[in-house]
């Protein structure tokens, strides 16, 4: 038994032929180049040395289990545990974590994003299984990987900047693995088994700690500075435009009341000269310039 463990280090790099080695390089190597902008190095090797040991790890009890209550040397003898698809169903959760809107290709039935890749892989490994092309034990991997790397996403990855652990974003859910229309399905199987779990120390509810204190007291410093800032500008403000108001309401009023004074020049020129032609049309259409005119001509002709 001593001399078999050093393969559960050099399993990962081992495959079932060449081209399946190959295969699985080039799409680690693809998914790994897509997820780095959000993922340092460090963090990227710490999820696949996780998930591939833990992966392992269950897949070995999940074959002795197997073997102790159902005879079965299948998982126990025969097919091996190799190959880093487990690796690769990480970096495919990774893709959903940070391109989940992302299409990939369209077809006639639907859009293809990276939130659906997990899921589908998951589905093309059980069909490939069970047509016998691949290992039932290598969809196995993809499966097993696909929930422990979710998991420690979800709730055991630590942040660079702050104190909390993993990914409470609601794209990111357990039941988002799964078509949209299970999901309301998938969810209530997701809180059970998170109740469960929660109750077992397995999983911790996320509780993030802040001091409300220390937020008010730098709050109100800042926002005491704003207002007194903001108060001393809109009273210059306010000051201004009534200013500028009393100008324009001077302005009107000394125009009004010159308006007003050119009226009453404007009146008494018009008596003055409306006034000889009253006088005028009096002569012309009145009968008593006419009997002044005919007693002065009689005195002037005695």
């Amino acid at each position: 038994m001593r001399k078999n463990l050093w393969r559960f280090f050099t399993s990962s790099f081992c495959g079932h032929n060449v081209l399946d080695v190959l295969w699985t390089a080039w799409c680690l190597h693809f998914g790994t180049n897509l997820v780095r902008l959000n993922n340092t190095n460090e963090s990227l090797l710490v999820l696949y040395a996780i998930t591939q040991a833990v992966t392992s790890i269950i897949i070995v009890v999940l074959a002795y289990f197997t073997y102790l209550f159902f005879d079965s040397i299948k998982l126990f003898y025969i097919e091996p545990v190799v190959g880093l698809a487990p690796v690769n169903a990480a970096v495919m959760v990774l893709m959903k974590q940070f391109l989940p809107d992302t299409i990939v290709i369209g077809t006639p039935f639907g859009r293809i994003k990276y939130a659906h890749l997990p899921f589908l892989a998951i589905c093309i490994s059980f069909i490939l299984a069970v047509t016998k092309f691949i290992y039932f034990l290598s969809f196995l991997q993809i499966a097993i990987g696909v929930q422990v790397s979710w998991t420690y996403l979800r709730f055991y990855k630590p942040h660079e900047t702050d104190e909390i652990y993993g990914d409470g974003s609601d794209h990111f859910t357990w039941a988002s693995l799964f078509p949209s229309r299970s999901q309301l399905f998938f969810t209530l199987i997701g809180k059970v088994c998170f109740r469960t779990l929660a109750k077992l120390g397995v999983c911790k509810r996320q509780v993030r700690h802040v001091d409300f204190n220390s937020l008010q007291s730098v709050n109100v410093e800042i926002n005491l500075a704003a207002v007194e800032k903001s108060a001393k500008e809109d009273e210059k403000k306010r000051q201004k435009a009534l200013k500028e108001l009393n100008e324009r309401l001077n302005k009107t009023r000394s125009s009004q009341a010159a308006s007003y004074g050119n009226w009453d020049d404007e009146d008494e020129p018009n008596v003055v000269v409306t006034s000889p032609s009253v006088v005028e049309t009096s002569n012309v259409h009145s009968p008593l310039p006419v009997v002044f005119q005919e007693t002065e001509n009689k005195e002037s002709m005695a």
